[in-house]
């Protein structure tokens, strides 16, 4: 089926000659027909300015353009196909173009000519040329109309020479029969290919475009999919990988990328596999292929020389990139390629419209002249071509020799290497080897434009030093460093215990599970009681259920009406915030706060509607003083055939109400803010920071707010350097508002020393409210970050001598921040005041490294550290800090066989809260590696959290919903156990045949009576499914199954029917219906006979066990129904 056009550009992947077309499920396809007038315009006018030039054909009376059959055997770039693409974002096989001074033909097949007929109709009236679609006719071979079409050649101009494209060989039936035609014609035939590949070579705004989206593609792919890769296999030992497989990876997974992109995956074509080479085999033409032989790895300082180049296409434009990745390079290897990339920049740095081409070989050659002569010989004949649609033009070759010149909107591949370069080492395969730069680059007006410089060309970017032998040990950690990891350690070690790295027993870890059990279910028993105690608190209180909105009114009378206001028009006063709208004849004006909602429709010829949706009662929010007895304007419909004033009218208003929302939200914030007493200013200078940055930040967006922090008698305060306003010249902080206070000393993981505070009481910090500062300070920046820099090499000095610098810099930064935390706190007041020696009203609280796991809590994986109190992400924004104390319940979800990670769900306390959003009462970390589930759970079982555990996601929202709305029969039952706790049969130890047998006995004999009565009464209603439940245990029976395989069928069965039970419960979402009517039904939830449908199920019974109203039933665990009757499967010729 033919692919769906683009709203803009219209592509298709393949010829359009070659996709089948189904008649009725084919999508329809529609040439731009804007873009069309432009890429013809500029090729008509370009023949008719060059017409005596040779390019094309010297003085050419006509244009005839043959698009032959496309062949999937190789690969082509035919100039006429190239010439559709550009004309149409199509390529249409079989198909000719022709046109002359006044006319312009088309003749193709139908349902491409029905395509080029949709197109002509659009063309305007004043087209240069008069089209007309001619559809072949395979009954006389288009004999008849390649005469009509040589008959409007031969009118145009002189009509005795025809301009096409000689050289290109078509292939087809079609294409023979009109190079047939053409010479029985008498015409003369010229070549005009150089005049195509003339107007080809400049590029429109929309082909720059996808040239530029091409070029993130390429970048983003080869640094992810590549170089990374090619790094994780140098880094295990005995890895064999071969390059055939590796390019091929690395061509799926660049569609991958698509949607990261947001790039249509239709739209990207690699026609040229990437090209991956190392070994000592090296060809550095675009047509090289990938071998078979495995990657050349480094080993012992041998060195590993890797070229690799990708190409792709998108939206029929090309770009290429090609980089050389260096392992345990030589002296020698190291200075040629600075040599190449020195040599490259400068060329790059000469490119711009009116420079020939010739130019860039000769400065090349100059710059490796003058700084290795011998190289010279190694440098490759051609620095790179012109590209496009086609992947290499001709006619754009940087060599030597050729002297057109570049022109703005080109596309170049200027792509340098050195080949057959030698080194004198022992190791066969690094004896020989090339290196390869090569970027994609846009020609504009004032010079040029790197689209693939995503992708560094740096030498310290692109080598690596991966010995084995000669590892030299790791610097000591200076006495500061250490001191404060050992102070983390001791604070640590209260409360998560020493440290665990002796490998425990089976006896300790099942005794270890045991005391995990009983702990976590008291203290879900606690957090029950603690619940209740919480929700009879605050019944008292009455809240409103819809959003409360205070009246409001634009005017005192109609006489402060504006004046342009009238009764047949819409009027949108800014000033006043006021819409006025006509209704009989009579303006009435309405408030911006009274309008819900504006929506604009467009009815074709019936005209445009404006809808108007008012507050009103029901509909989610509430107008003060509302009166019962009036009655209350929902909606306005107002209907126009021209609908620029409603157009106008509906923008007004949604600015209107913006502008109205920012100021109602700054007015909420501030209304918000707690009234703090002011700051103590200390007369002596007290503990300082300086050169500080603050998160959130108060200058423009991407400029950094630097300052000095400052610790003052009753709290800090930050002085801004280059305050944007007076207001912000101070930000202040009180002690007192602080609830949480975090120092996070550098580590491997970041590069930023910080302070961070999470407030009880959010603070305005210019016109927004901040519950959480920071102030920290980056010891390296990231275009210098040693996370990039880890594989550099060990035996330079200077590398060496920077590196124990940098470790002594960051150590002296962690000791000041250190000493100022430590003053900080000596100068804390304490919680009572009566007592001046007591405990502070706050403590340092430092992430705990050893503890580190890896997560998802927002949109993207990052490290997550315990605290005392929290777990927390300080280091990127937006950080995420999950207070312990107020977390309810903790559940790991997705934990099942075959899952490498799992997901760690914290519902809060306020659940239970009047008038709280459910989205904002749990949080989510998603993706945490398996690896990382005994230190979590630790962690958590140290903060004395209740803990479950589940297979599947919950539905957290519904959950809590039902939660709260049946919370008093869920919280008399168990509260969370109910929800989330294993039944005890499924918990159970198995134990001996006599023991389960006597139990069978005891409960078939039916002593409880209340139990058995509702079993009766629901087998009852089930009577009319008895007769298959017996047949199939006869069936059971006859196979032969002996008692021990009978117990394991059924103990397996009742795993089963339970964790189906639980998973059914949470993915529907509800913890209070659900339970509800399992407990009506689950006295019966063993036996999987099919249930009658009824409306009402029958109410449970009011002396119905706990343990039977959640799902425990009194049948026991094998399989028994509390009647008696045993489901399991019976060795044939047992009884019951």
């Amino acid at each position: 089926s033919l692919p769906s056009a683009d709203p803009e550009w219209c592509a298709s992947r393949q010829p359009l000659g070659t996709q089948k077309m189904a008649e009725e499920k084919a999508p329809e396809i529609k040439i731009h027909h804007e873009r069309f007038i432009e890429v013809f315009s500029t090729l008509y006018s370009k023949w008719q300015s060059d017409e005596g030039a040779e390019q094309w054909g010297s003085s050419a009376d006509g244009v005839a353009i043959v698009a032959g059959s496309q062949q999937d055997d190789f690969i082509t770039f035919p100039k006429s196909l190239a010439l559709h693409a550009s004309l149409f974002m199509l390529e249409l096989s079989d198909t000719l173009i022709a046109f002359g001074d006044e006319n312009l033909y088309f003749l193709a097949a139908s349902k491409k000519a029905k395509i080029l007929e949709d197109m002509v109709s659009n063309l305007p009236d004043d087209f240069s040329h008069k089209v007309k679609v001619l559809t072949r006719d395979k009954t006389d071979k288009d004999k008849a109309n390649f005469e009509e079409v040589i008959g409007m050649l031969k009118k145009s101009k002189k009509g005795a020479k025809i301009g096409t494209l000689t050289k290109e060989k078509n292939a087809g039936a079609f294409a023979a029969a009109w190079e047939e035609a053409l010479k029985g014609s008498g015409l003369e035939v010229a070549d005009i290919q150089n005049g195509i590949a003339d107007v080809l070579a400049i590029k429109t705004e929309g082909q720059l475009t996808a040239v530029k989206a091409a070029g993130q593609l390429c970048t983003t792919s080869f640094k992810k999919n590549l170089q990374e890769k090619i790094l994780d296999i140098v880094d295990q030992e005995n890895a064999k990988f071969k390059m055939s497989d590796l390019s091929e990876k690395l061509e799926a997974k660049t569609f991958s990328l698509h949607s990261d992109l947001q790039m249509d995956k239709d739209d990207i074509e690699i026609v040229i596999p990437p090209i991956i080479q190392s070994g000592g085999k090296y060809d550095l033409k675009y047509t090289a292929h990938t071998t078979e032989e495995f990657l050349h790895l480094p080993d012992q300082g041998i060195p590993a020389i890797h070229v690799a180049s990708l190409s792709l296409r998108y939206k029929f434009c090309f770009c290429s990139v090609s980089r050389t990745l260096l392992f345990n390079a030589k002296r020698e290897q190291s200075e040629n390629y600075k040599i190449l990339f020195e040599a490259f920049d400068a060329c790059l740095q000469e490119l711009k419209p009116g420079l020939r081409l010739n130019k860039v070989f000769e400065m090349a050659t100059a710059k490796i002249k003058e700084k290795k002569p011998e190289l010279v010989s190694h440098l490759h004949k051609e620095l790179g071509w012109g590209m496009g649609y086609e992947i290499r033009e001709k006619r754009l070759v940087l060599d030597e020799k050729n002297k057109h010149t570049l022109h703005p909107g080109m596309v170049l591949n200027l792509r340098m290497g050195l080949e057959n370069l030698e080194l004198k080492v022992k190791e066969p395969r690094s004896q020989k080897y090339a290196l390869l730069i090569g970027d994609t680059v846009v020609i504009t007006k004032d010079g040029y434009e790197v689209v693939t410089e995503g992708l560094s060309k740096k030498y310290g970017k692109l080598s690596w030093n991966v010995s084995d032998d000669a590892e030299e040990a790791a610097p000591k950690k200076e006495g500061k460093k250490a001191a404060t990891e050992e102070e983390i350690k001791k604070r640590f070690e209260q409360k998560f215990g020493q440290d665990k790295t002796r490998k425990m027993t089976e006896e300790e870890k099942e005794s270890q599970r045991k005391q995990f059990e009983e702990r976590n279910k008291q203290l879900a028993m606690d957090r029950v009681e603690e619940q209740r105690r919480r929700v009879h608190k605050d019944s008292g209180g009455g809240s409103a259920e819809n959003k409360l909105m205070s009246q409001v009114s634009g005017y005192k009378g109609p006489e402060d009406f504006p004046s342009k206001a009238s009764g047949s028009t819409l009027y949108v006063d800014d000033a006043a915030q006021v819409l006025l709208v006509p209704i009989n004849g009579v303006p009435c004006p309405f408030h911006v706060s009274t309008i819900k909602n504006v929506s604009m429709q467009q009815q074709g010829t019936a005209g445009n509607v404006l809808r108007l949706n008012f507050v009103s009662p029901g509909s989610g929010m509430t107008l003060a003083s509302m009166n019962k007895e009036l009655m209350y304007l929902r909606e306005l419909s107002y209907r126009a055939q021209e609908g620029q004033n409603l157009m106008m009218v509906h923008k007004q208003i949604l600015d209107m109400k913006k502008a109205f929302s920012a100021a109602e939200r700054e007015k909420k914030a501030r209304d918000e803010i707690v009234a703090q007493e002011p700051l103590t200013i200390n007369p002596n200078r007290g503990p300082r920071l300086q050169n500080l940055r603050i998160y959130p930040n108060l200058l423009d967006r991407g400029k950094r707010t630097d300052g000095d922090l400052e610790a003052h008698v009753n709290g800090f305060r930050f002085t801004v350097k280059k305050a944007p306003t007076q207001d912000l010249k101070h930000i202040d902080v009180l002690y007192r508002n602080i609830k949480h206070a975090f120092f996070q000393p550098s580590n491997k993981n970041s590069n930023v020393i910080l302070i961070h505070f999470r407030l009880k009481n959010p603070i305005m910090i210019g016109k927004q409210s901040a519950k959480d500062i920071q102030f920290y300070l980056e010891w390296l920046e990231d275009s210098e970050s040693l996370l990039e820099n880890k594989r550099r090499s060990q035996y330079d000095r200077d590398e060496i001598e920077d590196e124990n610098r940098q470790k002594q810099m960051v150590a002296k930064l962690d000791g000041e921040f250190k000493k100022f935390c430590d003053k900080v706190q000596d100068i804390l007041p304490p919680i009572d005041s009566s007592v001046p020696d007591g405990d502070k009203i706050w403590e340092w609280d430092i992430p705990y490294a050893e503890l580190e796991f890896q997560g998802t809590p927002k949109n993207s994986m990052v490290e997550l550290y315990p605290t005392v109190n929290c777990v927390v992400h300080l280091a990127t924004k937006p950080v995420c800090i999950i207070e312990l104390d107020s977390v309810d319940l903790v559940y790991y979800e997705r934990l099942r066989a075959g899952n490498n990670n799992f997901d760690l769900a914290f519902v809060y306390k306020n659940f239970l809260d009047k008038d709280v959003k459910m989205s904002e009462c749990w949080e989510r970390i998603s993706t945490i590696d398996m690896k990382y589930y005994e230190t979590v759970r630790e962690v958590m079982q140290k903060s004395k959290m209740v803990q479950f555990e589940g297979a599947q996601q919950v539905n957290w929202n519904n959950v809590l919903k039902d939660y709260v709305k049946n919370f008093e029969d869920i919280s008399a039952d168990g509260g969370w156990n109910v929800i989330f706790g294993n039944d005890s049969d499924e918990e159970g130890d198995d134990g001996d045949d006599s023991e389960e047998d006597e139990d069978f006995e005891g409960e078939g004999s039916g002593s409880g009576s209340d139990d058995d009565s509702e079993v009766d009464s629901d087998e009852s209603d089930l009577s009319e499914y008895s007769e298959d439940d017996d047949d199939s245990e006869e069936e059971l029976s006859d196979e032969g199954m002996d008692s021990d395989e009978a117990d394991a069928w059924a103990e397996k069965e009742d795993r089963r029917k339970a964790q189906e039970e639980k998973e059914k419960l949470l993915r529907g979402g509800g913890a209070g219906d659900s339970g509800k009517k399992k407990r009506r039904d689950d006295s019966d939830s063993e036996d999987d006979r099919p249930k009658k449908k009824s409306k009402k199920p029958p109410p449970p019974s009011p002396k119905k066990s706990s343990s039977s109203k959640h799902g425990r039933d009194s049948g026991g665990k094998h399989g028994r129904d509390s009647g008696g009757k045993d489901n399991r499967p019976k060795k044939k010729g047992l009884g019951r």
